[in-house]
């Protein structure tokens, strides 16, 4: 009888003593010896191949017995921790799906084998759909949890229910101050002194506020340490082959939704909205589990990953196209065609679940959906642009600044306490930001103030935003509450809690550019319609500080990390706004212009570098001088000869080197590669083998490659 073994699935056999152990290498990319064959090689040339020994690229081996038992033993590459997958095996694992021989016995029914190929046609679709609810459906309820927990930092629902958020609670209200349905802490403790009751109001919002961060904090280092942050760069790390155990487990994505909502609540300036795609890519890992095409392909679960990003951006902006775009252009760096209307439909489905679940009371999937429609002028391109250069400028400052805070944070002791970093962080947020009207609220809200037109604003706190005739105190307040919320996101993204950039950088942009829009109001009134203001003569509406506003917002996040197609379709899915998509280019392509020329890389690349995770950018060039032979540590390759080692030769070689894998040669004289098998498969054979009392430590092995299953019937044959 004769063994075969491979990389990918070691079989062993009984052996009389002595006899050989015969084995095919896996991972076969050379020619051996033999009849010739011809046909195309990668490129699509005409080629002829050796065809004896070899095997197709990890091809699957069957274990002979002459015309005894057969004994099959699967195996696959390992994944271990903080590892790269071996994409060759599972790209061949995945065009050898579905060609399984049938197992012996009875043959199934026609109707079962039609019901299973549908079944299997259908794996994929399922999958996307199911992920696609489930986050939908996610991101709708930490949306909804995160209002009501920003709410109760000032009162509570009376009239209809302390669950409700103040929105809801005051919906048929004119004005949300005089809600008679909400009731604010001073009023719940029947304080009657004006001066008191703002106190109160004051020490309950800061004592909420650091209640919440707190338990964000604490929930992730006890529960899940990898739910902190926005997550995004290692998802990066991980779609690029990279293997970070537990960061996509469902644990993770536990902890990752409620520190969401405590810490998004506690007004830190962080946003939910990146972690949203953390939060996607940890459902898509879960539902891969329920698909045999998925659990066991590292490649294919990573095509899934890729769509889930998709449907992350989808239900953090309600913007699904935009979300296929950034699935490419910044997270994927395997995203083969098809992926790409896959993406598209998990993104949809999100989207639509999102809109059915109605967060935002709308109804509408549009976040902040623009209600004027003013033509731009042509002179209004400068001031754009000059938002987009400044909007680069604070991006690359944020990137600078937050990653030396970083490297801060990790290499002194502040690392040791995150529950106290977090909460003394949050009390100070908390104290700067309930005196500052425009950071008081929620940073949603905030945004939505910002883009809207001054007839058009119904959020009371932000009345201020229109008042011509404090225009100076508003252009103050607008760029102090753009620096302060600056600062504050320096200090904030990156902290033991969960929470992204977007929203905080969409925040800092959109009060820039209201003040520039602004600023260029004022100047209109005060100049007349004369000189570049001539062409305001035939409009009502000459100057639209909502445009600005967007512009900024668009290109301080172009800034800090450095999109450019995909936030352009993201901003115009958001707003709503089509006539508008050029000014955003154009703030977009400063933006990144500026920002390249004091660094190309984004925060979640510099975050990736001070993790000391592998990734190469694909927006990228690297040029490498040096050759292989210069980065070897050893320049004495260890190698397998095809029929000169027994059992114990392999194992006393196993001892002796550390060696994740081995070459297979002819023999060590003339060393033509033959194939490649791996330090695990190879261990896994000789264990099974001490399973076997035939098998002896003089027991030789040989390597092959099985030609097929037929050779088990015949008896006695050896597969090569």
């Amino acid at each position: 009888g004769a063994a075969v073994m491979s990389a990918v699935t070691p079989q062993y056999s009984d052996l009389e003593p002595d006899q050989e152990l015969r084995a095919p290498g896996a991972n076969i990319f050379s020619e051996a010896s033999g009849s010739r064959m011809e046909g195309e090689d990668s490129y699509g040339r005409s080629s002829k191949m050796t065809r004896g020994h070899s095997a197709d690229v990890t091809k699957k081996s069957e274990l002979y017995i002459g015309g005894l038992e057969e004994l099959k033993v699967e195996s696959q590459p390992e994944v271990k921790d903080f590892m790269t997958i071996d994409w060759t095996y599972y790209a061949e694992k995945e065009r050898e799906w579905g060609k399984k021989a049938p197992k012996k016995g009875r043959e199934p029914s026609s109707l079962i084998r039609y019901l299973h190929s549908t079944y299997d046609a259908l794996q994929t679709w399922l999958a996307l759909a199911t992920a696609g609810f489930l986050c939908g459906a996610i991101a709708a309820m930490v949306a909804m949890g995160s209002d009501w927990m920003n709410d109760i930092k000032f009162g509570i629902c009376a009239g209809r229910g302390w669950w409700i958020t103040r929105e809801m609670c005051c919906k048929d209200s004119a004005d949300m101050l005089q809600c008679e349905n909400w009731k604010t802490w001073a009023k719940i403790l029947s304080v009657e002194v004006a001066s008191t009751g703002q106190l109160v109001c004051y020490m309950a919002y800061v004592v909420i506020a650091v209640a919440q961060a707190g338990y964000a904090a604490w929930l992730c280092k006890t529960f899940a340490p990898y739910a902190c942050g926005s997550g995004i760069g290692e998802i990066k790390v991980i779609l690029s082959g990279f293997v970070i155990k537990k960061f996509l487990g469902a644990w993770t994505l536990i902890i990752k939704s409620l520190g969401l909502v405590l810490s998004v609540g506690s007004g830190l300036s962080i946003g939910k909205e990146g972690p949203f795609i953390h939060v996607c890519c940890c459902v898509g890992n879960v539902v891969c589990r329920l698909f045999s095409k998925y659990k066991t392909n590292e490649g294919k679960k990573r095509e899934l990953l890729s769509c889930a990003a998709a449907a992350g951006v989808a239900v953090a902006f309600g913007a699904p196209i935009g979300g296929v775009l950034f699935s490419l252009e910044e997270v994927s760096s395997y995203f083969p065609p098809r992926t790409m209307w896959r993406s598209l439909f998990c993104a949809i489905t999100a989207a639509i679940t999102l809109q059915r679940w109605n967060p935002l009371s709308s109804g509408k999937l549009v976040m902040f959906e623009v209600t004027y429609h003013h033509q731009w002028k042509l002179f209004e391109l400068v001031p754009f642009m000059l938002i987009g250069a400044t909007g680069g400028v604070v991006g690359a400052l944020i990137n600078k600044y937050n990653v030396k805070f970083s490297k801060f944070r990790k290499s002194t002791q502040l690392k040791k306490w995150p529950i106290t970093e977090t909460m003394v962080t949050a009390l100070i947020t908390s104290l700067i930001c309930y005196t500052v009207v425009y950071l008081r609220g929620s940073s949603m809200r905030l945004l939505s103030s910002l883009f809207s037109e001054c007839k058009n604003s119904s959020q009371d706190i932000f009345e201020e935003l229109c008042d011509a005739d404090n225009g100076r105190q508003i252009l103050v307040f607008l760029l102090l509450s753009a620096v302060i919320k600056t600062l504050l996101t320096i200090i904030t993204f990156g902290q033991p809690t969960p929470g992204g950039v977007f929203v905080p950088a969409l925040c800092i942009g959109a009060l820039i550019g209201r003040a520039v829009g602004f600023s260029m109001q004022l100047l209109e009134e005060e100049l007349g319609d004369r000189g570049v203001f001539a062409s305001c003569l035939s409009t009502e509406h000459c100057i639209t500080p909502g445009i600005y506003a967007i512009v900024g917002a668009a290109s301080v996040l172009g800034g800090v990390t450095r999109m450019t197609v995909c936030l352009v379709v993201i901003m115009f899915e958001v707003t709503g706004g089509l006539e508008y998509l050029l000014p955003v280019m154009v703030g977009v392509l400063m933006s990144k212009w500026v920002g390249d020329a004091f660094g190309k890389d984004s925060i979640y690349i510099d975050l990736i570098r001070l993790k000391g995770y592998p990734h190469l950018d694909n927006k990228r060039d690297y040029s490498f001088s040096e050759k292989a032979s210069d980065v070897m540590s050893s320049r004495e390759l260890v190698v397998l000869s095809m029929q000169d080692h027994t059992v114990e030769s392999l194992e006393n070689l196993l001892e002796k080197t550390t060696f994740q894998g081995f070459p297979v040669v002819t023999n060590k004289a003339e060393r033509l590669v033959h194939g490649y098998i791996s330090r695990h498969a190879l261990r896994r054979l000789l264990e099974q083998s001490h399973a076997n009392s035939r098998v002896k430590p003089s027991t030789r092995i040989v390597f092959g490659a099985s030609e097929s299953t037929g050779l088990a019937e015949e008896g006695g044959v050896e597969g090569e």
